[in-house]
């Protein structure tokens, strides 16, 4: 090893740290998606004023051949509309999405009906981490600059824990250039409090297994373990589900043909589920985690399926006190897998170059690159 590089080991965890810290985000953005329905639901004074909650919106796109936008969540009151999304950290994108969910005039109902936005329409942009004030200027210049007529709060959420447990806070941005939320909404007055607006774990955990991705996300980790812990059941038969209850895990492995996988099993009591294409991530980094066989000329995907206790934690991966949950032995194998034995680049077709002759004079007129079938 050359002086000075990090050993396989470091490398490891660093790998590891970073894949196990963004899992963590993403699950406590599931936690504030969980804390807002319990308000929504179950504060009175926001329950009487609202009509519709829904975390798998779809609005009107301005463009006509464009998709329909997914923010994370909508919010249809008496006197007023909530378009809601919520982020671990800033990303250069957020500027042109939030713009585009902005400008969008109107909302579809699970009917596919569509029904236009009120004139008071707010926007929520929720961080984990908020983001510097440079980037906080960027966004409100190019809300200034399509001269939208409505309202954007930034809020940060965040897990905090005090004397009565861990608490859900929803906490207004302190930023010059940020707007409150119409004082119509009692849910509105709740965000633009300066102290904060609390909901207790104890509270949204009874909504926290309706949420297993924000509408228009999941990573791919998250997505990995959800399905590992969650979904792979709904996919054995009545035969390998008495053998995994007996023995723990399967003697052959579970076997999924490529053009199955879009055929997502329906999960009870989950209002925001993984799609086809999360199932896809899923598998894949579980791939890498080789929890999973990909039989390119079988065209299936097969799966050693077996319990918690039967997967081994990689070396040099640290226990946390409380014990090892199959999410950090997932993610330390994919993180020592990573380092140990990372997947092979497809190589690079070589340019070649031909000759192509002028129809009439017969003169080589330009070369184009070429690559092989």
């Amino acid at each position: 090893m050359s002086a000075g590089l990090p050993s396989k080991k470091d490398r490891t965890l660093e790998e590891f740290s970073k894949v196990l810290k963004e899992y963590a985000a993403f699950d406590r953005t599931l936690d504030a998606l969980s804390a807002l329905t319990y308000a929504l639901n179950n504060i009175r004074e926001i329950k009487a004023e609202t009509d519709l909650i829904d975390f798998t919106p779809r609005l009107e796109p301005v463009d006509l051949d464009a998709a329909r936008y997914t923010p994370d969540g909508l919010v249809i009151q008496k006197h007023c509309d909530f378009v809601l999304e919520l982020k671990t950290s800033w990303n250069e994108s957020d500027v042109k999405q939030i713009i585009k969910y902005a400008r969008s005039g109107a909302y579809f109902l699970k009917d596919d009906s569509k029904k236009e936005f009120k004139s008071d329409k707010c926007v929520l942009l929720g961080y984990q981490n908020p983001p510097g004030e440079p980037n906080l200027d960027k966004l409100f210049d190019a809300w200034q600059a399509n001269k939208i007529p409505l309202s954007l709060v930034l809020l940060r959420y965040s897990l905090e824990q005090g004397a009565e447990g861990e608490r859900m806070y929803f906490v207004r941005v302190p930023y010059a250039r940020n707007c409150l939320c119409p004082k119509a909404s009692k849910f509105g007055e709740a965000i633009n409090s300066p102290r904060g607006f609390p909901v207790k774990a104890a509270n949204y955990k009874l909504h926290r297994p309706r949420f297993h991705k924000a509408n228009d996300q999941v990573i791919a980790s998250y997505a990995a373990v959800l399905w590992w812990t969650r979904y792979a059941e709904h996919y054995l038969s009545e035969e390998q589900k008495s053998e995994m209850a007996e023995r723990g895990r399967l003697t052959s492995p579970l076997t999924i043909p490529w053009n199955k996988i879009d055929e997502v099993p329906k999960m009870p009591g989950t209002d925001v589920q993984l799609g086809p294409s999360d199932v896809r991530h899923a598998l894949e980094f579980l791939q890498e985690a080789k929890l999973v066989k990909l039989k390119k000329k079988a065209k299936e995907f097969d799966i050693t399926l077996k319990e918690d206790r039967f997967i081994r934690l990689p070396q040099g991966i640290p226990v946390p006190h409380v014990g090892v949950d199959i999410s950090a032995k997932i993610l330390g194998r994919w993180a020592s897998n990573k380092v140990k034995k990372p997947p092979r680049k497809p190589k690079q077709p070589k340019k070649t170059h031909r000759r192509r002759r002028g129809r009439s004079s017969g003169r080589d007129t330009r070369t184009l690159p070429m690559f092989p079938p």
